[in-house]
């Protein structure tokens, strides 16, 4: 018995929720299974005066894993506005507009943009085959002392 469109929203919903907590706990691996091996990652380079997608899982540790280990904490926030299952209901497209904010060392980001996924059902579930971010937003924080 095949799940109902409504119950495939859901489970898209809480990959996009169960990602940002991943990237909040500073855990590459967990990060990493949320991605299929050959996903492709667009956005993320820009912002750091580079071209071109991450393309697969090595790719991805790669960047995010020095990334990740020079942070203290991550937080990100996320506004889903679209959630689409492909008529085959194991394909699905998403869009949601996040804010991220991290810190460490003395020194904090913050990033607003706009994230366009593409997914795929897996055994395992819902893992990403493409994301495209959007910058609106990007820079360092000039208040990075505490409250």
């Amino acid at each position: 018995m095949s799940k109902s469109r409504r119950k495939l929203k859901q489970d898209v919903r809480e990959h996009l929720e169960g990602y940002s907590g991943a990237a909040a706990r500073l855990d590459i691996e967990e990060y990493l299974t949320f991605f299929t091996d050959d996903a492709q990652m667009y956005g993320i380079l820009e912002m750091f005066g580079q071209t071109g997608p991450l393309v697969g899982k090595e790719a991805l540790r790669g960047f995010f894993g020095p990334a990740f280990a020079g942070l203290e904490w991550l937080v990100q926030l996320n506004s889903i506005t679209n959630i689409d299952i492909g008529e085959d209901g194991e394909t699905a497209t998403s869009s949601l507009g996040v804010q991220e904010r991290a810190g460490g060392a003395d020194r904090s980001i913050i990033m607003l943009g706009r994230y366009d996924d593409k997914l795929v059902l897996t055994d395992d579930g819902w893992k990403f085959t493409e994301r495209r971010l959007t910058v609106y937003k990007f820079g360092p924080v000039a208040d990075t002392e505490a409250a």
